[in-house]
């Protein structure tokens, strides 16, 4: 039935449905339809609850619709699903305060009585007038059904800072510590530090204890403490962001390059893995948390193995730590495209060949993400790769990623970069890197699945 509003039959159309409303709570009442002898204010014109259901849509019945009484919208919290499409009518339920159909449909300037189980388009968002038992009292709700507009598997990138002096330098590496993000940089043969807890906004520090010859791309943390190796082969630690001490090590071995660090599970020793030279000879080694027992043996490291430009993650698998290394170069010189892996720091294990989807690359960037690792930058032969590689298993297997998740235009390709993410896991930052020249750019990026949850 349609209602006309005209002044005319206002007051006849009002005393109508309140007849109507006490008419319908007195047949419930009568038939013990549900009725525990509670009395319903002659003024409530709230709803309580309301769904929605459709068979061409199976998923919209488990939509749980928020009802803000203050503003009277009603809104699904959780968005449905990126092109999630309701062509047909949909079949809506609500409880109200009063218990039975009190409901007028009144979008675009229709007015139509809404019950329980009628069919009810939602092409646009829906006006409801809902009418106490008085006739006259009244509230009004906006029915808004959300859906994602933008693809939750999509990769979303910008800008947030350039032209940062202390990345105009080849030689840096920002790392994560203590939700901060660090970044050591050499510039005209002095070492400076800088802090941010964004990534955007930084701020130099003062530290001590670092020698001038460290490996500044060397320079790893496991969060809570940093590494770091000199050329000629000494291992220094910082377990507070800024004050360095020399690490007691054998006097026979050098390091040559920190793999990762190992967090203790009840299969792995604890520790820190190494490229250590013994004789001469590039070997494995394994240094325990405090750094008083350390484990190799003379296997040499295998010439395919990465010595430098490689890119490292350490992670917990079920009840196993692991540390994965992926491309560089090898001590033959050769650039690498394949995945090796250890969980004792001394063995490690080639997962993939020569024969993967990913590109022989140099000094790329690989992160664990979602569920998975991804791999972004790198120089590959004499270009730069703006491809985005996924591996949903460890490293074994790579795919390439779809258009949706590449890099953008104006996004300069490049390699040795710098790539943090913050302490929630949702956004990763791409730090400085090189080209043809010094890049003194941040970019910050997230899969927008990512920024749903969150």
């Amino acid at each position: 039935m349609k209602i006309d509003f005209m002044k005319t039959t206002l007051k006849n159309g009002l005393y109508l449905l309140s007849f109507s409303l006490l008419a319908s709570l007195m047949a419930s009442c009568l038939g013990n339809n549900n009725y525990t002898g509670d009395t319903y204010p002659i003024t409530d014109a709230e709803l309580l609850s309301l769904s929605l259901t459709s068979d061409s849509v199976p998923l919209l019945k488990s939509v749980v619709f928020t009802i803000d009484q203050r503003t009277g919208m009603i809104y699904n919290y959780d968005s449905m699903a990126y092109q999630t499409v309701i062509r047909d009518s949909v079949i809506i339920k609500y409880v109200s305060g009063v218990g039975t159909d009190n409901v007028l449909n009144i979008t675009g300037g229709d007015s139509i009585w809404v019950k329980n189980g009628d069919s009810i388009s939602i092409s646009k968002p829906l006006t409801l007038r809902v009418y106490a038992l008085d006739g006259e009292t009244t509230k009004t709700y906006t029915l808004q059904l959300n859906i994602h507009q933008v693809d939750p598997d999509s990769m979303q990138y910008a800008q947030v800072a350039s032209g940062l002096s202390f990345l105009q330098t080849g030689d840096t590496k920002t790392v994560a510590f203590n939700s901060q993000f660090l970044t050591y940089s050499r510039i005209n043969n002095q070492i400076q530090l800088y802090s941010s807890s964004d990534a955007v906004h930084w701020t130099q520090k003062s530290f001590s204890g670092l020698p001038a010859n460290v490996v500044i791309r060397g320079i790893q943390s496991n969060n809570n403490q940093l590494f770091a190796f000199t050329d000629d082969g000494r291992l220094y630690i910082d377990s507070i962001g800024n004050q360095w001490e020399l690490v007691n090590k054998p006097s026979s071995i050098k390091v040559k390059n920190i793999l990762g660090y190992l967090s203790a599970t009840s299969n792995n020793p604890e520790g820190l893995s190494l490229v250590v030279e013994s004789e001469g000879v590039n070997i494995f080694a394994l240094a325990d948390k405090d750094f008083i027992q350390w484990n190799y043996d003379t296997t040499p490291v295998p010439n395919d193995f990465p010595l430098s430009g490689f890119s490292s993650h350490s992670y917990q698998q079920m009840y196993l730590s692991r540390i994965n290394v992926f491309g560089g170069i090898s001590a033959d010189g050769r650039v690498q495209n394949a995945t090796w892996t250890t969980s004792d720091g001394r063995y490690w294990a080639k997962l993939s060949n020569d024969n993967n989807a990913l590109p022989r690359l140099e000094g790329a960037n690989v992160f664990y993400y979602g569920n998975g690792f991804w791999l972004i930058n790198g120089r590959v032969g004499n270009g730069y790769n703006k491809k985005v590689y996924y591996s949903p298993d460890g490293g074994i297997t790579w795919q390439l990623q779809p258009e949706k998740c590449s890099l953008p235009n104006n996004y300069i390709g490049r390699y040795g970069a710098s790539l943090v993410l913050d302490k929630d896991n949702k956004y990763f930052y791409i730090i400085g890197g090189k080209q043809t020249g010094v890049l003194s750019d941040i970019w910050k990026g997230f899969l927008n699945k990512v920024e749903f949850d969150h």
